[in-house]
């Protein structure tokens, strides 16, 4: 899941309020953004997904874009096979940008997003209407618990599994997410693969290699860390920064 312009002034009833550069006055900000509630539907949808996020819960923002993790999908790509009849699942998938980025990599597969938030769900249904593709679908849920046993070739949790308030300055992440929440959720990813299949984990807050469960799993792609991406242990606290993160990984026969 998930989880303005610039300028030095504004004139309110003509007044031109200053403000220093970098902050707004908080009447601005207000006013900014009410009008942004009043105009702008995602900017809506993202701040009711963060205001009713629950407790602990995980990325609780909107942020997407198509083809946002070109070097990933091609790899599994390139594992898998573009023309191979395979089940993909894309764990909060927001708006549907992922799901639909994977059909481009996989025009065979059958393809499932699943999201928390519920107006997610209702644009990703939209568009798969518009596309008219019968093996493209869509679930509200906060996890897979529901999907069966051993039925997905890869399964793609991307930016899901961390918080977007979290920043460089944080010493624990245990007032917003939990170690022992990644944990289950990556153990429940792994009840659902395939062996052989691929698990990709991206920009998590949280290193897959500190779960009980990367001993079923070999490492097969890793990347340079993002310089924003901030990471913590299976203390919740924060650990020193690495050059590089571990983001594919192999299920075990």
């Amino acid at each position: 899941m998930l989880r303005g312009a610039r300028g030095i002034g504004m004139a309110i009833g003509g007044t031109t309020v200053r403000r220093a550069p970098g902050k707004r006055p908080f009447i601005v900000r207000a006013l900014r953004a009410l009008w942004r509630l009043a105009t702008d539907r995602a900017y809506r949808r993202a701040t009711w997904a963060v205001r009713t996020a629950p407790k602990a819960a995980f990325q609780p923002f909107n942020n997407t874009r198509p083809d946002r993790y070109p070097r990933v999908f091609a790899f599994v790509q390139s594992r898998l096979g573009a023309a191979s009849e395979t089940a993909l699942l894309s764990f909060g998938c927001s708006t549907g940008d992922e799901v639909f980025s994977l059909r481009r990599y996989f025009p065979r597969a059958t393809i499932k997003g699943i999201d928390a938030n519920k107006a997610n769900i209702a644009v990703c249904r939209r568009r798969a209407r518009r596309t008219g593709d019968p093996r493209v679908g869509f679930a509200r849920a906060t996890s897979v618990r529901e999907e069966p046993a051993v039925s997905y070739d890869a399964i793609f949790c991307m930016a899901v599994l961390r918080h977007g308030s979290l920043t460089a300055d944080a010493a624990r992440c245990d007032h917003l997410i939990r170690f022992e929440d990644f944990a289950t959720a990556v153990a429940e990813f792994d009840r659902c693969l395939k062996p052989g299949g691929f698990l990709a984990v991206v920009s998590s807050n949280f290193r897959f290699s500190d779960t009980a469960t990367s001993a079923n799993y070999e490492t097969v792609l890793r990347r340079r860390t993002p310089a924003t991406l901030v990471r913590f242990g299976s203390d919740n606290a924060r650990l020193a920064p690495s050059d590089e993160e571990e983001v594919v990984f192999r299920k075990l026969p």
